[in-house]
C-alpha cells in the first residue's frame, strides 16, 4: 500500500516547481515574524532621562536671555539636576540623576544671581527631592520608546524588562493554542487566523493608552505572530517529500533572519517605536490573500477524511511539476493507509515520553538544550545595543550571521565525520566559549570591535545549533511521539526566552553575569548532547519500544506492566523480540 510520502517520491516530485513556489510564498510570512519578535530591541531601548523641573522655562530664560553664560543649557541642567557617580565597566562616570532634582524656583536663582556669586555654595544648600513632575528624555538616538511613553524609569524601571518577558510569554501560550488551531482547523485557516490577530492586536498596541493595556496587547500579539510562523512552517514542509524536509526545514528560518536584518534598516530611519510597529504590521494584510491561492496541506486533508480535496491538490501539483499520475493511483488503500499513519500519532500522550528510562533521558536532555538555546539566542539578540558601537549595525550583523549559521547546519548534519550529534555538540561548545570570553571585555575602548565579534561568534554557534536541534530531536523521538515530543520541547523552550530579559536586567548590576550564564549553559548542553545517540544513517525508531533501545549496542531487557503480571521482552540489535 502506498503512503502519501510514496506518492510524492514516486509520482508528484518531492520538491518540484509547485512546492518551490508555495515554499517561497509562505516563507515571506516569516519575515514580519522576525521583525516583530526582535522589535523589543528598539521598542524597549534605554535612554537617558532626568526630572522635569517646574518653571524650567523661566529658569532657562533668566540664564539664556539675560546672557549670564554662553553655554546656558548645560548650566541650567547642572543647576537643576544633581549628578550621580556611576561605577561601570568602562570606569567611573558622572551622569545626571534620573530620579532626583534640586528643589529650586526662578526666584531662588534670581536672588542668587544678584547676591551670591558662588554656584557650588547655593547648590550644596539646596534640597534634593524625587521627581514629582514627570521626566524629560534624551531623544538624540531614539525619538520615542515604550519606556519614554509610559515613564518606565526609577522605581518603575523593572517594568521595561517585565514587558519583554510578558511579550515572550505570549509565545508560550502560542505553542499550545496555535498548535491546536492548526491541527483542528487546518494549516491555512490557522495561518489566516493568526495573521488577522497579528494585524488587529499589533495596530491596537501602537495606540495603547497605558502600560497595562500595552502589555496585554503585547502578550496576545506575540501568541499570534508565533502562530504565523508555526502554521507557515508546517504548511511549507508538508508540501515537501521526506528526503527534502531537513534542507527545507533549515532554510525556512532564513526568511525570519531576513526580517531580523530588515528591522535594523527600518529602525535606523524610523525612530518612533509606534510608527515603526505600524510599518511592520500593516503590510501583513497582503498575506490574507493567501487564503484564495495557497492550497491546504494534502497530508492534513487526508487525516481529516477530506480525500477528494487532497486528490485535487496533488493532481494540480503534479501538473505544475510536469509529472503524470497513474489513472488508478487514488484508491481506498493508500488513503486508508495514510490516514492510519497520521492517526496513530494521536494514540499516545506526553506521559509516554517519561515512562521508560532511555526515552526519559532523551526527553529531559532535549528540553534542557531547547531552553538553553532560547535563553542564549534571545539574550544575545536583545542585548546587542549594550555591546558598544552602533546598535543598528550590531543588530544587522546579528541577523546576517544567522543565514550562514543555518547553511552550515545543513552541510554539517550530513557530514560522515561529525553527523548530527557531533555538529550540534561543536556548535554548542563554540557558542558557549565565545559568550564566556565576551564576559571579560567591556563595551568601550579600543576593544569594542572584539566584544562585538565574540558576541556574533556566540550568536553564530547558538543559531546553528538552534536549527539542527529541531531535526535531531525529531529523529530521536519515535513516530507516534514525534509531534508530541518536539512540541513539548518547543513549549518548555519558551521559559528560556521569558527569562532572557530578566537576566539582562540583572546584568545592569552584574555585567558579566548574562554572558557567563549563556556560555556555561551552552557548554553543559554540548556535553549532554554527547550522551545521546547518533541518528545520521540510522534506522529511526518507529515505535516506543524501538526508541527505548535506540543507540544501545548490547542486548537489554525491557519490563513493562501487563495485566496482573510482569512480562519481559528481550530485544536484540535488530529489534527481534523474545517474550518469556
Amino acid at each position: 500500500m502506498l503512503h502519501y510520502d510514496d506518492v510524492l517520491e514516486d509520482f508528484v516530485g518531492e520538491f518540484g516547481t509547485y512546492q518551490i513556489i508555495c515554499y517561497i510564498v509562505l516563507g515571506m510570512t516569516a519575515i514580519p515574524t522576525g521583525l516583530i519578535i526582535i522589535l523589543p530591541v528598539f521598542m524597549y531601548a534605554w535612554t537617558n532621562s532626568w526630572c522635569k523641573v517646574p518653571h524650567m522655562a523661566d529658569i532657562s530664560q533668566q540664564f539664556c536671555i539675560d546672557n549670564f553664560t554662553s553655554n546656558c543649557e548645560e548650566l541650567v541642567m547642572n543647576l537643576t539636576i544633581p549628578r550621580e557617580r556611576i561605577d561601570g565597566e568602562c570606569g567611573v562616570t558622572w551622569a545626571f540623576s534620573q530620579c532626583f532634582r534640586y528643589n529650586v524656583t526662578p526666584s531662588d536663582w534670581l536672588t542668587y544671581a544678584v547676591e551670591e556669586p558662588d554656584i557650588n555654595s547655593l547648590i550644596n544648600n539646596t534640597a534634593i527631592v524625587p521627581c514629582d513632575n514627570g521626566w524629560d528624555y534624551d531623544t538624540s538616538e531614539y525619538r520615542s520608546t515604550v519606556s519614554q511613553q509610559f515613564d518606565l524609569v526609577c522605581d518603575r524601571y523593572y517594568l521595561n524588562a517585565l514587558a519583554s518577558s510578558i511579550f515572550m510569554s505570549g509565545q508560550l501560550i502560542g505553542c499550545l493554542v496555535d498548535g491546536y488551531i492548526i491541527d483542528k482547523l487546518g494549516r491555512m485557516k490557522g495561518l489566516i487566523i493568526t495573521i488577522s490577530g497579528s494585524l488587529v492586536f499589533g495596530i491596537a498596541q501602537a495606540f495603547a493608552p497605558n502600560y497595562i493595556i500595552f502589555s496585554v496587547l503585547s502578550f496576545v500579539l506575540s501568541a499570534c505572530i508565533y502562530g504565523v510562523y508555526l502554521s507557515g512552517f508546517v504548511l511549507a514542509c508538508e508540501y515537501v517529500g521526506p528526503s527534502k524536509r531537513t534542507t527545507t526545514g533549515m532554510i525556512y528560518p532564513m526568511f525570519y533572519s531576513i526580517g531580523y536584518m530588515l528591522l535594523a534598516l527600518l529602525a535606523y530611519f524610523v525612530r518612533e517605536w509606534w510608527i515603526l510597529q505600524l510599518i511592520i504590521v500593516c503590510p501583513c494584510i497582503l498575506f490574507l490573500s493567501y487564503y484564495w491561492f495557497i492550497p491546504e496541506s494534502p497530508r492534513w486533508l487526508i487525516s481529516m477524511g477530506r480525500t477528494q480535496e487532497a486528490e485535487r491538490i496533488i493532481k494540480q501539483c503534479a501538473k505544475v511539476n510536469g509529472r503524470s499520475l497513474p489513472v488508478d493511483l487514488f484508491n481506498d488503500s493508500w488513503i486508508k493507509d495514510s490516514k492510519e499513519d497520521i492517526s496513530d500519532q494521536h494514540k499516545h500522550g506526553i506521559l509516554d515520553l517519561f515512562r521508560y528510562s532511555n526515552m526519559r533521558k532523551t526527553t529531559l536532555i532535549l528540553i534542557y538544550c531547547w531552553v538553553t538555546l532560547n535563553l542564549a539566542y534571545y539574550g544575545i539578540s536583545y542585548d546587542t545595543s549594550n555591546l558598544g558601537g552602533n546598535p543598528y549595525l550590531n543588530l544587522f550583523i546579528a541577523g546576517a550571521v544567522e543565514i550562514p549559521a543555518y547553511g552550515l547546519g545543513i552541510f554539517a548534519m550530513e557530514s560522515s565525520v561529525l553527523g548530527r550529534r557531533g555538529s550540534i555538540m561543536i556548535t554548542f561548545l563554540f557558542g558557549g566559549v565565545s559568550c564566556i570570553c565576551l564576559a571579560w571585555l567591556p563595551p568601550c575602548g579600543d576593544l569594542v570591535w572584539l566584544g562585538i565579534t565574540l558576541a556574533m561568534f556566540g550568536k553564530f554557534g547558538i543559531t546553528s545549533a538552534f536549527g539542527m536541534i529541531y531535526v535531531y530531536g525529531a529523529e530521536l523521538f519515535p513516530t507516534p511521539l514525534r509531534s508530541i515530543g518536539v512540541g513539548m520541547c518547543a513549549t518548555f523552550a519558551r521559559t528560556g526566552s521569558i527569562l532572557a530579559p530578566q537576566l539582562i536586567l540583572i546584568g545592569e548590576a552584574f555585567p558579566q553575569l548574562p554572558p557567563v550564564v549563556f556560555g556555561v549553559t551552552c557548554i553543559v548542553a554540548g556535553c549532554l548532547i554527547y550522551i545521546l545517540p547518533e541518528t545520521r544513517g540510522q534506522k529511526l525508531p518507529e515505535t516506543i519500544l524501538e526508541a527505548e533501545q535506540f543507540g544501545r549496542k548490547k542486548k537489554h531487557s525491557l519490563s513493562y506492566p501487563g495485566y496482573g503480571e510482569i512480562r519481559r521482552l528481550e530485544v536484540n540489535d535488530n529489534y527481534e523480540l523474545k517474550g518469556y
